[in-house]
């Protein structure tokens, strides 16, 4: 079950602290909500739409966002200073403007996210009335209600009718006053999100992109600490780093922002970085992506159990050998990868990085691993998920560079290609797909203790294979293809000449039967035909 199993550990394993002043931001999970709280009895639908797509009028894209924000946890509701968070707004042609999902930045459970409506006032703000429409989650609508604090309930308490100001000034949206925008239900019951004192701000940095075009860019090997009861054990990764005079950088830090880069000096056997440089925008995370800099230490007290918490300082400064083979910051010098660069929201850390060269030479990968128990037919809603590990070393043994290795899904022996109409999270047509891959907008393709996950949308095929790829050293090599046979092949023939559809049924992406197409949304349409055969698309509104 797509959404209410998978999906939950996701978030879950995101929650986990691993240091003690930081809250580590949830993926984009596009989860039910009901999972977490269960609306009120609700209509099934409404005759009004939510604002889904992106308004006319003039976009200003990627915006820094903050606010004060409750957010809505498993079982628990808790504050959050939102830093970081990617805001948007249109100046609609109409003369409203628009707020791209206002609501908790921090904590973002839809594929899709909403806007709302700010009308001009005649002293030259905007006024958002409320309640609007924000959200259908599997056709239970969600409201944004404007909310204020009761001191008596030690929370925000809904207002049946309300209004909240902004002003929109050089290109800086500001939230006036101290209300709230929340998340209620139907029938007005607050679903534990609310956001106050809220401001869209133009992001002024830009990351450092850099391409082998640009200049010699080598791999390297970071091993870090991983185990603040034991600083003897180490996870490691393969990074990129470029030298040029006294210029140093080092990039793919963060998985999203594979080009971007940080840039240190390099003089006399000491490379230094300084802290808070900019990787980009990450919407798995929904936020701007920085490294920070600290002196690491093991913090016992927070959480009752050991977790590496962090001084925040100016730079890191990493010992650098004659040839750059070996360029190593010792204990306690750490980085992290950070939503924003304020405060910690701690998306990686790595605690004592010692980089080695990693020499990349020629290799044939090891064969994916997975057996007929890891694929699943569902011939209801017409869509098969596969689960599989791609071994990340050589037939021999050898560490491969993450990096620089790919897998190709063989569907009876046709490579098949994933494509944007289908995906809805990709931006073209993707038949290599990387190791590190995810979808970041519906999660058909996603990676989770190691383990690959693959949506297919068909089980339209006798025989499903994974075959990876490694380029290195000049060279492209393939492993063997791993197969399984379908345990229940459709059989699906081309559709007769004259056949007519004589029955068309919606399903959520959990299989679940629904009594009519959504109205926005994502879902599944299966369609029978008259001379038996059936066919089953994804539908997005």
């Amino acid at each position: 079950m797509k959404r209410t199993i998978t999906l939950i550990t996701l978030v879950a394993a995101l929650l986990i602290p691993s240091m003690a002043s930081a809250q580590r931001m949830p993926a984009k999970a596009g989860m039910r909500l009901s999972q977490f709280k269960a609306p009120a009895a609700a209509p099934a639908r409404v005759e009004e739409d939510p604002i889904m797509d992106v308004p006319e009028g003039t976009l200003h894209d990627n915006m820094y966002a903050t606010s004060s924000a409750y957010g809505l946890g498993f079982g628990d509701i808790y504050i959050q200073e939102v830093d970081g968070g990617i805001g948007k707004v249109v100046e609609g042609t109409d003369g409203n403007l628009y707020i791209y999902n206002p609501i908790s930045q921090g904590y973002i459970w839809f594929s899709i996210l909403p806007w709302i409506k700010a009308e001009p006032t005649d002293d030259g703000k905007y006024v958002v009335k409320l309640p609007q429409l924000y959200i259908l989650d599997y056709g239970d609508p969600y409201y944004a209600y404007c909310m204020h604090y009761d001191e008596d309930e030690g929370m925000p308490v809904v207002e049946d009718e309300g209004e909240i100001e902004f002003t929109w000034e050089n290109g800086v949206l500001t939230q006036l006053g101290d209300k709230y925008i929340g998340l209620c239900d139907a029938t007005a019951d607050w679903f534990y999100m609310a956001d106050q004192h809220i401001v869209y701000a133009p992001q002024t940095d830009e990351p450092i992109i850099l391409t082998d075009d640009d200049m010699y860019i080598q791999s390297y090997t970071l091993t870090y600490l991983s185990d603040p009861t034991d600083l003897t054990q180490t996870k490691e990764t393969v990074v990129s780093v470029a030298i040029d005079g006294q210029d140093i950088y080092m990039g793919n830090l963060n998985d999203n922002n594979p080009d971007s880069f940080i840039k240190g000096t390099l003089i006399d056997g000491k490379a230094t970085f300084p802290t808070r440089q900019y990787l980009g925008v990450d919407a798995y995370y929904n936020g701007h992506i920085y490294v920070l800099t600290g002196d690491a230490y093991v913090d016992t007290e927070t959480y009752g159990s050991p977790v590496f918490n962090y001084n925040l300082n100016d730079e890191i400064v990493f010992n650098v050998d004659e040839d750059a083979r070996n360029i190593v910051a010792e204990w306690p010098a750490a980085m992290v990868t950070n939503v924003g660069p304020a405060t910690l929201q701690i998306l990686s850390d790595y605690v004592a990085p010692a980089l080695t060269a990693f020499d990349e030479v020629p290799a044939v990968p090891a064969n994916p691993v997975f057996t007929d128990e890891d694929l699943t037919i569902n011939s209801t809603t017409g869509f098969s998920v596969l689960h599989f590990t791609i071994p990340t070393v050589d037939v021999d043994g050898n560490k491969l560079n993450e990096n620089k290795l790919y897998y190709n899904i063989i569907l009876d022996g046709q490579v098949y290609t994933f494509e944007p109409e289908t995906y809805i999270g990709l931006t073209s047509a993707m038949t290599d797909i990387p190791y590190k891959f995810q979808d970041n907008i519906n999660f058909d393709i996603y990676i989770l203790n190691g383990r690959h996950t693959v949506y297919l949308y068909t089980t339209d095929f006798e025989v499903v294979g994974v075959q990876s790829l490694y380029t290195a050293g000049g060279e492209q090599n393939r492993s063997e293809m791993i197969s399984v046979l379908n345990p229940s092949p459709s059989g699906i023939e081309e559709l007769a000449a004259g056949a007519q559809v004589v029955d068309t049924r919606y399903y959520d992406l959990t299989g679940r039967e629904l009594a009519t197409a959504p109205a926005t949304g994502l879902y599944l349409q299966r369609v029978t035909y008259s001379d038996g055969t059936t066919s089953a698309i994804k539908v997005m509104k």
